[in-house]
């Protein structure tokens, strides 16, 4: 029997394209396939992670005209509305080319309803929940909603992350769902101190690098708190305690964020970033910071909170101790803080330099452990298999 082929799509934050990344280094057949409007984004774009790779791409990954809506979902896409013609007939032609081609593929893996086609492809998929698309948009009584919950029931398999919310819409919706470890690039993000080296009487530097998403206050989603650690931060450097904050200003709460500095008067201890950070450069960020802060209202770790501790950085975030224990045999090395007060408390502690250094080990060994690339692709391909009822080689 031929080794299986797999093909990864809806490239969200470049994730689809470094798990394919991923794949093909454990010798797995795997394609990504990445519409042009994606590369509009820089952590969508793959540029952003390997500079290089659009000059001369390599066959395994597939660069696709945007394919349409589904009918019905314009009316909930206003900036779209002028796709309309010619463009919209070629967004059709394009989906119907995208999904003859994905026929020929054993197994397809659609990241965050992207390919809101997938069920139109024939073939059996995994759908890999990234976060909202399940814990908020699958729940909705809407034309999205439904559509987004029916890819999701009609998986073979949803994996999701291991925040408590995403557990509950899993078992609320009765799907076939699992969690499974994210692979992180450990060869990549590695301890390193290329723009600061570390120094026992330095300023506490603290790196917040997510999105800025604190204001909104409906009850269908799920913001990142980051007003709860300038407040915490402010209340630190009153107490004449060295700390500056370096954040990046992206995000739905850029103006907010700046309007909240000037308020808590902590002008001359922030540094905003206006600009796009390529991965390279956000490893050297990482190593830079004393602390790395991810985000305070969603209960678990994301993205940023992983490739810090791979950076060998204690990371000030949320995370549920219930769901942890569920995913992992021992819980994250991390200072976990959800208000205002509990920052403030961590914040105090990591003033400690010895306790930063051992805490930042500890979560370098806590990462290779459970999402070192080669041990997590591993535990990735061991479900696709499953999911298959064949090996993938």
């Amino acid at each position: 029997m031929p080794p299986a082929r797999i093909a990864l799509v809806g490239n969200l934050a470049n994730v689809a394209y470094r798990t394919c990344k991923f794949l093909r280094r454990e010798g797995v057949q795997a394609d990504v396939y990445v519409d042009n409007s994606e590369l509009v984004f820089p952590t969508s774009n793959p540029e952003n992670e390997d500079a290089w790779i659009l000059e001369n791409p390599p066959a395994w990954l597939k660069i696709t005209p945007k394919p349409s809506l589904p009918v019905g979902m314009w009316k909930r896409q206003p900036l779209r509305i002028a796709l309309w013609g010619s463009r919209r007939i070629g967004r059709k032609i394009a989906k119907h080319v995208l999904i003859r081609t994905l026929r020929k593929y054993d197994l397809i893996v659609s990241y965050c309803c992207a390919p809101w086609f997938v069920q139109e492809i024939g073939c059996p998929y995994v759908s890999v929940a990234t976060g909202s698309d399940l814990r908020e948009l699958a729940l909705e009584d809407s034309p999205r909603g439904r559509h987004a919950r029916s890819i999701f029931e009609h998986a073979q398999l949803v994996i999701h992350g291991p925040d408590p919310a995403s557990l509950e819409a899993a078992n609320l919706l009765k799907l076939r769902s699992s969690y499974v470890h994210f692979p992180v690039d450990t060869e990549f993000f590695v301890p390193s101190d290329t723009l600061r080296p570390r120094n026992p009487t330095d300023e506490l530097v603290v790196f917040h690098p997510s999105n800025l998403d604190w204001t909104y206050t409906g009850p269908d989603r799920w913001t990142k708190g980051n007003d709860r650690l300038f407040r915490a931060l402010a209340r630190l450097v009153n107490e004449d305690s060295k700390a500056r904050l370096v954040y990046l200003e992206r995000g739905p709460d850029i103006e907010a964020t700046r309007e909240l500095v000037k308020n808590l008067g902590i002008e001359s201890h922030v540094e905003a970033i206006s600009r796009t950070m390529p991965r390279a450069e956000l490893r050297d960020y990482y190593g830079m910071a004393d602390v790395v802060a991810d985000q305070f209202s969603r209960t678990s770790f994301g993205q940023i909170g992983l490739e810090a501790m791979s950076c060998g950085k204690p990371v000030l975030v949320d995370v549920d101790l219930r769901t942890m224990n569920l995913f992992y045999e021992e819980f994250p090395p991390v200072l976990n803080c959800r208000t205002e007060d509990e920052i403030y408390t961590q914040l105090k502690v990591v003033l400690d330099f010895d306790f930063r250094q051992k805490l930042g080990q500890h979560a370098r060994e806590w990462i290779m452990n459970y999402h070192g690339s080669e041990t997590a692709t591993t535990e990735l391909v061991k479900r696709l298999e499953d999911v298959l009822g064949r090996s993938l080689f």
